[in-house]
C-alpha cells in the first residue's frame, strides 16, 4: 500500500511530536507520523513520582544494551529510549535544563551558523511556560509547563543547599540566568502536579486536525531514494508492508541510535560498513554512527538517622495514600519527581563552563535499585565528557537492535573529573548542615578511599544517563564526518532532514530533553521558512 503526504516524520518521540504539531498548523499540508511504539497514556506517565516504576517495568522502552565497555570493566549498559507516542519525553525524569550558553556558541563556532545561544535562547522561551510570573529568564505561555523545585519541601533539600554553601559554593538564584555555576532549585516539566511532556503540550492539542495522521506500531525498515533524493519510507504495521511517499521531505526523528541505524539500513553511511551488511551503497557518508556519546553518571548513597526521606511513600501503604492524594488534589508527594535541588560545578578551575551536575534524591539505594532505604543519594553527571563511541546496524532487519559502544571512561580526563566529584559528594555530606540527618555511607562505602580504589569502583559502577547524542552530527559541508548541515538537511542528499539529538555536535551541559524540543522547534521554523515572533531575551 502506498500513501502520499507532504511530510513523513519517522519517530513520534520528543522531536517528532513537536514537528507534527508545528507543521500541521498549516491546513494546506499533510503530515504523517510513524511511531514504532503504542499510544499509551496511563497514570504512570502522568504522575511525576511514578517515573521510577516506568523505568523498572520497561514496557515503553526500546530494548537497547551497549556492547561490553572496554574502559568500564566490560559493563554492558542498558539504554531505555522511549518507545511510545511521546518518546522519552513521556518516560524521562522531567528535569528541564537548557544547557550552558557556551554549548551553543561552541556549536556555532564549529561551523553551525544559526545555533549560537543568542539565536536559540528565544526559541527556548517560546517553548516554556514557567510557573513563576516574575521569572525574567524563562518563557511564559509556551506549550511546556515548568515548575521549580521546592528547596524547602524537606529537611534533606534544605540540608543539601546549606551543605553546598558551607562547602564554599554559591547558591545560584537561577541556573538559567546570568551564570550556570552554583546550587539552586531545579526546574521540571510538570504543570499542576502532572507531567507536561510533548504529547500533552504539543501533540494532544493537534490531534483533531484532519491533515495530521498518526500511525503507531509502525516500524520503518528503510528510506527510499530516487535520483539523489529521499522520496519516502517503507514500513510495517502488524503483518502489512506499506510505503509512504513524502512529496516535500522525510524528517528522521528516531533518536541517536535508531536514526543512524535507519540510514545504514537504507544504504546511507560508511561504505565499508554497508558492504559488510550486504547493503548497496546509496549515498556515502562516513560520519553516520560516529561521535556517539552521553553523560556518564554515578551516585553515592547515605542512610538517614531520622525518617525524613521519601522512603515511606515508596511502598505500600504509603504509596497508595500518595496516589489517592494525587488523584484527589494533583498534589502531595506524588506530584514531584523529588529531584528538586542540584548544582553545576567545575572539577578544574581552568574550565570555561561547569563539567559536573550534582543533584540529590531523598531516598537511598545500595549497589542496585531493587531495594529502597531511608536515606538519600547524591548523584553526579559528567556533562563535560570527552570519550566518544559509535553505533552501527548489524542486520538488515530493522527490528534487530544495532550495536553501540560509548567507550565510557576511555579518556582519562573523564575519570579524573568523576573522581573529583566523588570527593565533592563526600565533602558535602560531611558538612554541619547534615548533622543529625546523615548516617553511614551505604554505597560505595568508606572502604573505597584511595584514588586507585575510587577509579576501580568508578569503572565497575559508572552508568549512563539517557542523554545520547552526536551520532549524525551537524557540521559544515567540508567536514568529512558531518552528516547534516546547519539547516539539518543531510549532506549531498535531497528530501531528508534529521531532527533529534543525533545532530548535536557535542551534548549540552544539561539533560537533553529541553535541547531536543528546541531543535525540533527551530527545525519547524526552517522547514516552513517561518519568522515567528519570539519573546526577546532580557538585557
Amino acid at each position: 500500500m502506498d500513501d502520499r503526504f507532504d511530510y513523513v516524520i519517522v519517530g513520534g518521540g520528543t522531536a517528532g511530536c513537536v514537528l507534527a504539531a508545528r507543521l500541521s498548523e498549516d491546513p494546506a499540508v499533510s503530515v504523517l507520523v510513524l511511531e514504532a511504539g503504542p499510544a499509551y497514556r496511563g497514570l504512570a506517565i502522568r504522575i511525576p513520582a511514578a517515573v521510577a516504576s516506568l523505568y523498572r517495568k520497561g514496557a515503553y522502552h526500546g530494548p537497547y544494551t551497549s556492547q561490553a565497555e572496554p574502559s568500564a570493566a566490560g559493563q554492558r549498559l542498558p539504554y531505555k529510549m522511549g518507545r511510545i507516542l511521546g518518546g522519552s519525553s513521556a518516560i524521562n525524569g522531567m528535569i528541564w535544563l537548557r544547557g550552558n550558553r557556551a554549548d551553543y556558541d561552541g556549536w556555532a563556532a564549529s561551523g553551525c551558523g544559526g545555533w549560537s545561544f543568542a539565536e536559540v535562547e528565544p526559541v527556548f522561551r517560546r517553548i516554556e511556560s514557567t510557573d513563576d510570573p516574575t521569572d525574567p529568564y524563562m518563557g511564559r505561555g509556551g506549550p511546556i509547563g515548568l515548575t521549580r523545585g521546592d528547596t524547602r519541601r524537606s529537611p534533606l533539600n534544605r540540608a543539601f543547599l546549606q551543605a553546598a554553601r558551607q562547602a564554599g559554593f554559591d547558591l545560584n538564584p537561577h541556573s538559567h540566568g546570568v551564570s550556570q555555576d552554583g546550587f539552586s532549585g531545579t526546574h521540571r516539566n510538570t504543570h499542576r502536579g502532572a507531567r507536561c511532556d510533548v504529547y500533552e503540550g504539543y501533540l494532544k492539542p493537534a490531534l483533531g486536525r484532519p491533515n495530521l495522521h498518526i500511525r503507531t506500531g509502525a516500524l520503518v525498515g528503510r528510506l527510499t531514494v530516487a535520483g539523489g533524493r529521499v522520496a519516502g519510507v517503507d514500513y510495517r504495521t502488524g503483518d502489512s508492508l506499506r510505503h509512504a511517499t513524502a512529496s516535500r521531505e522525510v524528517l528522521l526523528s528516531a533518536g541517536a541510535l535508531a536514526s543512524p541505524q535507519l540510514l545504514q539500513l537504507s544504504g546511507i553511511g560508511d561504505p565499508e560498513l554497508l558492504n559488510g551488511l550486504g547493503m548497496p551503497v546509496v549515498h556515502a557518508l562516513l560520519g553516520v554512527g560516529l561521535n556517539l556519546h552521553t553523560h556518564p553518571a554515578l551516585r553515592v548513597s547515605f542512610s538517614c538517622t531520622r525518617p525524613v526521606s521519601i522512603y515511606r511513600w515508596s511502598h505500600a501503604p504509603g504509596s497508595w495514600l500518595a496516589g489517592l492524594v494525587w488523584l484527589a488534589t494533583r498534589g502531595g508527594p506524588a506530584a514531584s519527581n523529588h529531584m528538586e535541588v542540584g548544582g553545576f560545578v567545575r572539577s578544574r578551575p581552568d574550565l570555561d563552563r561547569p563539567d559536573l551536575i550534582v543533584s540529590m534524591l531523598p531516598i537511598a539505594y545500595g549497589a542496585t535499585y531493587d531495594k529502597a532505604m531511608n536515606g538519600f543519594g547524591i548523584y553526579l553527571e559528567l556533562v563535560g565528557c570527552k570519550s566518544r563511541g559509535w553505533v552501527r546496524a548489524v542486520s538488515r532487519d530493522p527490528a534487530m537492535a544495532p550495536e553501540f559502544v560509548f567507550n565510557l571512561l576511555e579518556d582519562t580526563r573523564d575519570v579524573a573529573a568523576l573522581r573529583w566529584g566523588v570527593g565533592l559528594i563526600r565533602r558535602l555530606a560531611a558538612q554541619p548542615a547534615y548533622e543529625g540527618l546523615c548516617g553511614e555511607e551505604l554505597f560505595p562505602g568508606t572502604a573505597v578511599a584511595s584514588d586507585a580504589e575510587i577509579d576501580a569502583w568508578l569503572r565497575r559502577n559508572v552508568q549512563i544517563t539517557h542523554h545520547l547524542a552526536g551520532s549524525c552530527r551537524m557540521g559544515p559541508r567540508d567536514d568529512p564526518l558531518a552528516v547534516v548541515a546547519p539547516d539539518l538537511k543531510v549532506h549531498g542528499l535531497g528530501g531528508l532532514r534529521i531532527v533529534d539529538a543525533s545532530i548535536m555536535p557535542v551534548v549540552p551541559t544539561a539533560n537533553t530533553h529541553a535541547a531536543v524540543v528546541m531543535i525540533a522547534e527551530k527545525a519547524a521554523d526552517m522547514i516552513r521558512g517561518a519568522d515567528d515572533a519570539v519573546v526577546p531575551a532580557p538585557t
